[in-house]
């Protein structure tokens, strides 16, 4: 074989190595690099639509925060003229007898106070129970007319029950310290036992890390009004009339699907209608209101 030749081939199997490494590092390696961006591209643009979602709604959700608090602020509540250890004890006692529970506590008296003709006589509750039964007590203090107030609160969870670990089974071993509140002022009046109300409206589990909520939003596949990037520009009892995220109008009825939820209110005197995005987590309902000037 000449000289000429050898080089020739030696040079083409060079050159063909080379062609197969970059068609490798091509066609596979950079190809799976542009699979794992594209997923990580679509990852990072629902991670954004969901904190867009959440940002838009900021105002309303603290609408709502704020019609609690003003509910809160405005609870009626009564300051007996007189009050002493016993007949706080049998008001507690009378709110443990309402309802079947595993509530058991000990009630210590501690000092009394005097402020300008108002009394205040500090107790401590100390006892067991399983958590609901807990929440549905402090519920009640807070809930029913005759003002007591909480101020602090210790517990812990004991292992009484292990293999029920849902919230209603599990035990707490608490401890409440808690004033009554009494005054002979002219404008306080009287109040004699615990009277009826609705059951506690929620239960809560302190002993749940928090999770960060993960969801997958679903795509607007069929062009639904987004109601989020849509404005409300009039209505009937009956109808909305919007513009929706394409600048297009569009009509809905009562009970129409809109992107994530439906239309399940026409407030024709406020210029308001309301929107239940069920499809979202945690579900929320979304006010859109006609802007004046527009």
């Amino acid at each position: 074989m000449s000289h000429t030749l050898r080089t020739t081939l030696l040079l083409g199997g060079f050159w063909l190595l080379i062609f197969l490494g970059v068609g490798y590092q091509v066609h596979f390696r950079m190809l799976d690099q542009e699979k794992e961006l594209l997923i990580e591209e679509r990852n990072i643009r629902e991670d954004l639509e969901l904190k867009e979602i959440l940002v838009s709604s900021m105002g309303a959700i603290q609408n709502e925060l704020a019609e609690m608090e003003t509910e809160w602020d405005s609870r009626h509540k009564i300051i007996p003229a007189s009050e002493t250890a016993h007949t706080t004890y049998e008001y507690l006692d009378n709110i443990v007898r309402k309802n079947r529970t595993t509530l058991n506590f000990d009630f210590l008296a501690k000092e009394k106070r005097d402020s300008s003709g108002v009394h205040f006589s500090d107790y401590v509750i100390t006892g067991e129970a399983r958590f609901a039964d807990l929440y549905s007590f402090i519920w009640y203090i807070e809930q029913l007319p005759r003002y007591l107030h909480i101020t602090s609160m210790e517990l812990f969870e004991t292992n009484l029950d292990e293999k029920q670990s849902t919230t209603s089974k599990r035990w707490v071993k608490f401890t409440i310290n808690l004033s009554a509140v009494s005054a002979d002022r002219e404008g306080f009046s009287e109040i004699e036992r615990v009277s009826d109300i609705q059951p506690i409206a929620a239960s809560y589990d302190p002993f749940r890390i928090p999770q960060v909520a993960k969801q997958k939003i679903p795509r607007n596949k069929l062009g639904l009004v987004n109601v989020f990037s849509s404005t409300l520009r009039a209505l009937t009892p009956e109808q909305a009339y919007l513009i929706d995220q394409n600048g297009a109008l569009k009509v809905l009825n009562l009970g129409a699907k809109v992107y994530l939820g439906k239309l399940v209110d026409i407030i024709p005197d406020e210029n308001r209608v309301i929107f239940d995005l069920y499809e979202l987590y945690p579900p929320r309902r979304v006010p859109l209101v006609i802007k004046q000037g527009k």
